[in-house]
Parts: C-alpha cells; structure tokens; sequence
C-alpha cells in the first residue's frame, strides 16, 4: 500500500472516530432518524425476500419415512414440498449418520416391506459396492433416495430448510410453516391444506400445539406388562456411529485426554465389538440427557465414548485392528426416542404381541419390543438391551405382525396434520418396536396415500380413516404395498383371474444340513400339508450328553405363515433321545389335520440337543424355501 493510501485511510479512520467519540448517540437526532430508516429499509427488504409457495400436502422431514410419504403423496397425484434441515435425504439411514435401515425379515422370514422401501433398497443394492451392514452407509443410498425424489415432478424438495415457525388457521388446523434455508439466506412461507410430521422429533406437531406424549407411561395406563409401574419422563438415548478401514499397514492411534476410557473387557458388558468395520449402535448415550435439549451435550459425551470404545479396540487386546484406521466419526446423533403425537387410536403392547385385525389397518410392524439399557453406554457395567431374538427374553419381548393403522398416523387435535416415522400414536412400549427405520418407511407410502384421497374426497385423515380405509387399503396393495390380512379385490388386476397349472410335479426337498441350531429354547418349524394326516416326523438331531434326555414334540396349526399363538396340540408325543446320538428321530403322531393348510412343529427346550439346519451360502443361488429351518418358537409353551 503506498503512503499516500495510508494516510487517506488515517484521516478518515481519524474523522470516522472522532465524530463517533465526540457526539454520543442520544444527542443525535439525525443519527436516530438514520437508524430508524436503516431498520426500516431492512424490513423492507426482509418481507421482499420472503418466499410464499402453496401446495396440496407439505411434508417436513426428509428421512427415509418423510421420503417416502412425499414420493407416494406425488405419485398419487398432489403438489407435495418436502422440507429437510439436512444437505442429504434419509435421516438416521443416511450416510451422516449411517444406520442401515434393515428389513423386519429378521424377525419375521415370511415378511418383508415392499413398495417403495424395496424400491430403495433393490436400486441401492445394484449400484453399491459397499456389504449392507450398519455402520457402513455411504453416498449410493444417499443418491438413490434424492434420485427418486428429484425425478417426482409434483415433489419440490427444500434441502438445508429448517422450519422454525408453524402458522396456526385455528386451534385444529395448520395453514402454514415458516423456514429458512442455509447457504442462499432465503425464507419461506409454505401453505398446504394438509401436513406430514417426518421430524423423527415431532416438531411440526409440538409447534402446531397437537397433544403428544413423552417418556413412559404407567403399567395401569394401558395394561402393559413391560411399562414401568408409574409412568416418568425417561427414554432411550441417541448414537454415533464410526467407519474403519483396513489400510494394510499399522495405524496408531491416540486417544484424546478428553476421551472417555475402557481399559479392559468387562467395561463392555455384552457389547460386542468384534466387527471392527462400522462401528456400534450400543455406543449410545442417554440418561440423564435430555435427547433434544441436550442434543449438543449428547453428541459431545457420545464423541468421548466412541473415540474410548476406538481406543480400546486399537490399544487394550488382541482385536485384530493393528492396520486399521478411522475413516468416518459421526457428528450427528442418531436418535432413537422423542415426542409421540396422539392420534385417535395408540398403539400398545397387546397390539404388537397379540394382534387384532383392524379394519384401517394401512402398515405394519414386527420388529421385537426393542427397550434399551436406561443411560446406554453411561451405564457401562449393564447389558444394552435384553435381546428378544435369541434367549428366553422371546417370551415377553417377542412381537407377532400387527398393523397399524390410520387412526394411528394423525393427530386427534390438529385436523390437518398426520404423521410418519418415530412420531407416530404408539405407547412407549410398542414404539420400541414401531420406531425402526423399516416401519417407518412404509408408514410414510400409506400416510402419503390417505392423503391424496383427503384431497380426493374433501375431507380429513379422520374422514379417510372412518369412511375411505377400504379405498386406502386396496391402493396401497396396488402400489406393491402389502398389509398383512388385507387381500387385493382389484377387479381390473389381471393377476387375479390367472389360472397356474404345472406338467409335472417335484417333490419337495431340502438340501444337506451344514449347521445346528442347539435347543435352548423351543423351536419350530412351518410347513404345509396337502392331505388329511400327518403320520410321521424325523428330525435330525445331535446329542452331545452323555446321557438320555426325553424330547418333547407338538404339532398345531398356523392360521398364516407368520402366526404361530396357538396354543391347541393336535397331536404331541415325547421320544428318548440317545446318549452321544447323531442322526434322524422319528416321532410317529398320527395327527388327523384338515387338508391344505399349514401347521408346524414344536420341540421343547433341551440343552445340549441340536437340530441340524441349513444355512444359505453367499454368493450361492438359495437352495432351501424361506423359513425351511428351525426358528425360535413365540409364544408359551
């Protein structure tokens, strides 16, 4: 800068300054009246800048249940916004966050979300180099459900859009939201006559003033066994995932003296970090911290566990993971637990463990009741969770099928507002099994549905619910959707008047068993059966005692392929099982049964007995039918 320059800009810095000093603001009326019309001016400029836009349905939040209530919404003919605070769609199943959002199959074999959840995962699975395990999420699913978005011409997508403001008609009706988007500065004002709740937080209904619940309810409340005896404010906590690779060369690591550690096995408490690729859901953080107060506080302690859980992993044993390093930590929690807005009906325990046909019934679920450790990882000496699938905790945990249905998916006292995803009308104890990513996703095709028949037939969720659920239904199915119990009655479907004839016949038959299940707890397997009698079983067991045991077997009906709540023995006998014997036991029950329907056997517990089974090989083409293996038994027995 040449001295001329700066001795301009010391005048005028000097006159700037001394003008400043030498009259204070409350002796100048023309600065006051300067100031006046500056923040005029901005108001001015602040209402032009301010975006209106109206649409026929506005949905806020862009996870996988908001994603998929907007895609179905347009499909089905409205002008849907789809408003997101993130830069990418998907919420906790994004690559920010990288919970992969696992079908309910594992629970249930004869089950699987259909739609346009499969149709998410079919696409991703062709373009992904990457195994679908959690904690390993990248871009290719990220890109999938913005493509199938952005290709939606009645959808407008706002990304990095935080609704800060909910715009009342009255006390029953929203009009509007209010938002802001980050990185262009613009706000928006967004009308629609009907509204979606994919927050995940139950924001969009807390601000419209719509009754909601939050924390546990007492056990008298509902009749629910597995609800705490009087009702509190306590929920379940929130995680960060990492991302490891294996760079063929030692990696050290240090660990942060603000780090949380975890010197030796026992302080992680059933927590099994074996898998050292994509991190661990158990690395959660709940209790005392509020999930959305504490948000901040949250991911900060979640940080510390994590990196300590890391450390333990490269620093404390024999884990394996001398060549690997971190790729990805990350920054924003995945929540499990927050607002659950009341609809006119609420989900409970006994619907998810011992379900009811229902006739609204839109979804469903059937993940276990998933309760996790109050505090999670803070509670380091505890088990996360107790396991529904494979122990004794099936008994109580255990969740049937069961729908879900409209009445469920919106308010009772905000008439235009409907939710999807963790916000839905469920007690505590049945949204441990409702909240999972799946669910979500095919609660949002149904709520997306209802509401384009809202719009068809002028009226509300509640009116779609009372007078139009049949219509609701039968369009789901059309759209791939599947509700258990419900049957396509589409008379233009040409599926339904196909005849299926064969020109010969194959007998059913499985291959070689290349793995044991052992009977530590009842297991059972499904079959149909064509005539009027079972006369005999064999099954392929293995003891390892080395003395004899008694064997206790059953045989019952099933009315579907995913209920198995009977409790009548059609026919049941016990066998001696040899000492060290390996090889077939046949249980001759000359069961009476009606024809073409389906049944299963039962066995009772017995430890050291194993039932031989086969396993898929990967890479391989399926060689055994679905549920042709031995699965735990719900149910008492």
């Amino acid at each position: 800068m040449s001295a001329y320059r700066r001795e301009f800009f010391k005048k005028l810095g000097a006159l700037f300054t001394s003008g400043l000093a030498s009259k204070p603001v409350s002796a100048s009326p023309s600065f006051l009246v300067q100031a006046a019309s500056t923040s005029q001016a901005q108001r001015f400029a602040q209402a032009e800048q301010e975006i209106k836009a109206d649409y026929d349905l506005i949905v806020v939040g862009g996870g996988i249940s908001g994603t998929s209530a907007a895609i179905s919404a347009a499909r089905n003919g409205l002008r849907v916004a789809l408003v997101h605070e993130r830069s990418m769609l998907g919420g906790n199943s994004s690559s920010e966050v990288k919970l992969f959002p696992e079908n309910n199959s594992g629970f249930h074999p004869w089950i699987k979300e259909g739609g346009i959840h499969e149709e998410f995962h079919t696409e991703e699975r062709a373009r992904n180099h990457q195994a679908y395990v959690e904690g390993t999420m990248n871009c290719h699913w990220d890109l999938v459900l913005y493509e199938w978005v952005v290709r939606e011409k009645n959808i407008r997508l706002y990304l990095n859009t935080h609704m800060h403001r909910v715009l009342l008609k009255d006390d029953a009706h929203i009009r509007a939201i209010q938002a802001i988007q980050l990185g262009t500065e613009k706000t928006f004002e967004l009308s629609a006559p009907l509204f979606v709740d994919a927050t995940g937080d139950g924001v969009l209904a807390y601000r419209a003033q719509a009754d909601f619940r939050w924390g546990r309810e007492g056990r008298a409340e509902y009749g629910e066994s597995l609800a705490p005896e009087r009702a509190d404010e306590k929920v379940m906590g929130n995680t960060l995932f990492f991302r490891a690779v294996n760079v063929n060369k030692p990696v050290p690591f240090t660990l942060p003296e603000w780090a949380a550690e975890f010197p030796d096995e026992n302080d992680l408490t059933a927590r099994g970090h074996s898998f050292i690729d994509g991190g661990y859901w158990w690395i959660e953080v709940g209790a005392p911290h509020h999930p959305i107060k504490d948000n901040e506080e949250i991911r900060h302690e979640a940080l510390r566990q994590l990196l300590g859980v890391w450390d333990h992993i490269k620093n404390k044993g024999p884990h394996g993971a001398e060549t690997y390093g971190l790729e990805f930590v990350g920054f924003w929690p995945y929540k499990r637990e927050s607002r659950r807005v009341i609809g006119d009906y609420v989900v409970t325990q006994e619907q998810v463990v011992n379900p009811k046909l229902l006739d609204d019934a839109v979804a469903y679920g059937c993940w276990g009741i998933d309760i996790h450790t109050q505090g999670g990882i803070l509670a380091r000496r505890e088990i996360p969770y107790p396991p529904a699938r494979t122990n004794e905790n099936w008994e109580t945990l255990g969740a049937q099928v069961y729908g879900i249905p409209l009445r469920a998916l919106y308010s009772r006292r905000v008439e235009n507002l409907m939710m999807a995803g963790r916000p839905i009308s469920c007690s505590y104890v049945a949204f441990a099994s409702s909240r999972v990513l799946a669910t979500g996703s095919i609660v949002g095709q149904a709520v997306g549905v209802a509401a384009s028949l809202c719009k068809k037939h002028g009226t509300t969720p509640r009116g779609v619910a009372r007078h139009h659920a049949q219509e609701c239904r039968q369009l789901i199915l059309r759209q791939d959707g599947h509700i258990p119990g419900v049957e396509n009655e589409d008379p233009n479907d040409l599926a339904r008047q196909a005849r299926v004839s064969a020109s010969s016949e194959w007998r059913l038959e499985f291959p070689e068993p290349n793995g044991q299940r052992e009977l530590t707890m009842p297991l059972a397997q499904l079959f149909p059966v064509s005539g009027n009698r079972l006369d005999r079983v064999e099954l392929l067991l293995e003891s390892k005692l080395s003395h004899p045991v008694q064997l206790e077997l059953g045989v019952r009906a099933a009315p579907h392929v995913w209920d198995f709540r009977s409790t009548q023995d059609l026919a049941e006998l016990s066998v001696t099982i040899p000492a060290n014997h390996n090889g077939w036991i046949g249980f001759p029950l000359q069961a009476s049964l009606d024809p073409e329907r389906l049944y299963y056997i039962y066995t009772s517990a017995q430890r050291g007995i194993f039932w031989g089974q086969y396993k898929e090989v990967d890479g391989q083409p399926n060689r055994c039918p679905v549920a042709a293996s031995p699965a735990d038994l719900p149910g008492a027995t």
